[in-house]
This record gives structure tokens, sequence and C-alpha cells, in this order.
């Protein structure tokens, strides 16, 4: 028998979501020492991986004829599977809080309906769950389902590149610079919730920009202030940094009577205070714990909160300063790799003890000292993970597990977002 149990982490998605769930997951516990493996779902060695685990980590799985294996192959191994989750994508009517111009397609929306099923069933099947907030843990105890917390943290590649983003950062005595970063086209209604105070803002100081970066429609209702709203396209991960460090002030609304808004974590606060932005956040479950108020950032929830809070740190910029550096040091003591190996360790021993198993207990690192993230510049092996599934891997993979009609439906989806730039959907009213 091994020195700890091999543990193995799957993910059945591409893009952030299994960077900040998969990826720097996998990193904290080699930190620690353990030797965690990586796999696709559409990966060649997947079950060879399998057959040699004893924990299995699911993040974002949907259940299909693949995964019924990987589950079968487990209970062989008396192996402890479990879900990881980051959103509620595993409650099959959470579409209806989704506001995202996708489900104006009848196939998208079908086939996203689908996968919530499915990711359901993998949940079910599961002998327990992770998730990155304690909103999302509570959604999945409803299932009967043990689940632990695991807080999302950024990697040693994103506090090197943030390093560089400060020294990089443009100073301005004059310029205010208030930013709103979207990675997904499903933030159109949270940024509603601050758009007329920020246009009230622009009208009276003008000093004031405003930046809007990623995926949104900031709309055209700016009057004469339109030309210091400005819009930058979706950028890759690695390029953020530079544009966060580009931003006096970091907005993260959200909508706090959606379930969906409430399921996220707060990464936006994180990743805004490494570069030394502060942040005005809604006081949804993550950023009531991430953010303490008036200290390491800002709460707001009504138009008069945000206007007051937004204006107190434009005529009052030292205050931002005080906050933004506060929110910095509180960030890497509690958020960084070396923090969250400490954390993953302790996570696996309390599911190991949780389910009496056998297996020898992880031991807890001693101290990790990460503050010069390019000494372990040879853990950063997230670029090749990226590279794959390819497009071709990915239908090759629906084709065999799925079948041809399935793959049709997602080419469909595929096209049709390329498409999307000259023939737009029509904006999305669906209610809550």
């Amino acid at each position: 028998m091994t020195a700890h149990p091999q543990i193995l982490i799957i993910s059945g998605v591409q893009g952030d979501t299994r960077r900040y769930r998969a990826f720097h997951l996998r990193e904290q516990l080699r930190l620690a020492g353990i030797d965690a493996q990586f796999e696709h779902i559409t990966s060649a060695t997947l079950e060879q991986s399998a057959r040699s685990a004893q924990v299995l980590i699911l993040q974002r799985v949907s259940r299909d004829s693949r995964v019924e294996t990987i589950f079968h192959i487990a209970r062989n191994n008396r192996a402890i599977v479990l879900t990881d989750i980051d959103d509620l994508v595993f409650i099959p009517d959470s579409i209806r809080w989704i506001d995202s111009p996708d489900f104006q397609d009848t196939v998208r929306a079908s086939l996203y309906r689908d996968m919530l099923e499915r990711n359901k069933r993998t949940l079910e099947q599961s002998d327990g769950v992770i998730a990155s907030t304690e909103y999302l843990a509570e959604q999945a105890r409803a299932y009967g389902k043990p689940a632990w917390v695991h807080r999302n943290g950024f990697s040693l590649e994103m506090l090197s590149l943030s390093r560089k983003a400060i020294e990089t950062k443009a100073r301005s005595q004059q310029a205010v610079v208030i930013g709103y970063a979207s990675g997904t086209p499903t933030h159109d209604r949270d940024f509603a919730l601050v758009q007329p105070v920020l246009r009230t803002l622009l009208d009276h100081y003008p000093h004031l920009h405003l930046y809007v970066a990623g995926h949104l429609n900031p709309g055209s209702a700016w009057g004469n202030t339109i030309s210091r709203v400005k819009k930058i396209p979706f950028i890759e991960w690695r390029q953020l940094p530079q544009v966060l460090a580009g931003f006096t002030l970091n907005l993260a609304p959200l909508r706090e009577d959606n379930p969906f808004s409430q399921s996220k974590s707060e990464i936006k606060f994180m990743e805004a205070a490494l570069v030394g932005s502060a942040t005005i956040a809604s006081p949804t479950d993550a950023f009531c714990s991430a953010i303490r108020d008036g200290q390491t950032g800002f709460l707001a929830s009504t138009p008069a909160e945000w206007e007051s809070v937004l204006t107190r740190l434009i005529e009052q910029p030292e205050l931002k300063d005080v906050v933004a550096t506060a929110a910095r040091r509180e960030v890497i003591e509690r958020y960084s790799p070396a923090v969250r190996a400490v954390q993953a360790v302790g996570l696996i021993n309390a599911i190991l003890d949780h389910f009496r198993s056998p297996l020898p207990r992880l031991i807890q690192p001693a101290v990790l000292d990460t503050t010069d993230p390019e000494t372990f510049h040879h853990l950063w092996t997230t670029r090749a993970f990226e590279q794959h599934p390819t497009l071709f891997e990915r239908g090759r993979y629906t084709l065999r597990v799925r079948g041809a009609a399935t793959l049709a439906r997602e080419m469909w989806v595929y096209f049709r977002r390329l498409a999307a730039p000259l023939f737009p959907f029509r904006s999305t009213t669906r209610g809550n």
C-alpha cells in the first residue's frame, strides 16, 4: 500500500471552473506532497487511472455510459467517489434562474437541461460532495449527501501574474476607473442593478471612467458619458490581472433574489484584491464570508447603498488605498496555495474519517512558504492540461458515448454561437 490514498480528480468541463476546482486542487495537494492525478472525462487513460485511485473527485462530470464504468470500477475497488460543485448545475430546473442569451436557442436550452439532469444523477450516486460555498453545500445536503466546503483559492501562477500586474500598474492622480469583469454571458441582469447608479456618477464626476470587460453588454443608455465607457473584449485568464490592475474600484453586483447568484463564490473579490483593487460587492453568502465590510471591501445591496459607497470612494481615494492594501494582505493570508494545501489535506482526512475508511490518512505538510511562487514553477502544469480536450476530441467523445443525434445538436450550438455576432439573440426576458 502506498503512503497515502491515490487521489484522482476527473473533470467533465473546461474553462475557469475546471481551473479553479480541478487544477488548483491538484496543485494544492501536490504542494502538500500528495501526488494527486488529473484526467478529463474524454481521456484515453481514464479507466487505467481510475483503477489505481482510492479517492475519486468528479468535477462537473455529467452521467453517461463512461461515467457508469468509472463508478463500477470505483465500487469494485471500494473507492470513495465525490462530486465537486461550484454552481447550481445539479438542480434540474435551475435553468430558470440563469440569464443567458444562449437559452433563446431551444437546442442549447434542451442540451443544458439534459446536462443538469445528468449532473444530478452523478451527484446522487456519489458518496459525498465537495462544494465551493456553504450555500452550495446546503443544497447538496438536501439530496441526503454529506457535504464539505473547500473554498476557491488562487494558484501560484496567478500570484506571480498578479505581482507583475502591480509592478506595471498605471498610476493616475486624476482618473478614477470603475471596472466590471464578466467571465460568462450570464451577468447582464446583475450589472443592471448598478447601471443607473453608474450613469448618475459618470454625469457628476467628469474624471470618472467605466471599464466593462468580458461577456457583458453594457447597453447604450449612457448619454453624453458614452465616451468614458470602455468595452474590453473577453481575454484569456493570464491577461486578466493586467486588466483588473487598471480598475480603481472593482464591482461585483449579484441579484440577491436569484439562487444561481447566491451560489457564486468570492473569486471576483479575490482576483481584484491580488492586484490591489478594492471591491464593492452584493452581500451574498460568499461575499459576506470573504469581505469585512469597510475594512477589506464594501458590501452594498440597494441602489442607494451602491451610490453612497461609490461616492465615498471617489471622493476619498485614500480610503480606497487603505482598503485595497488590507484586502490584498488578507486574501494572501486566507486564499494562498499554501493555506489551501493545508485545508485540502484536512478535507480529505475529514472525508476518510466520515466514511471510516481503512485507508491511511494524509500527513499534514510542514509550514509551506509560497511567497516566492517562482520557486514552485515545476508545479505550473496547467498549460498542458488546458490544450485538451480539443474540439475534435470532444466531438469524438460525444459521438462514441452519447450518439450522433447529440453530436449534431452540439454542432448546431457551436456554429450558432459563431454566427451570433451577425445574427444576435434577442435579450432574454426570463424571470425568476
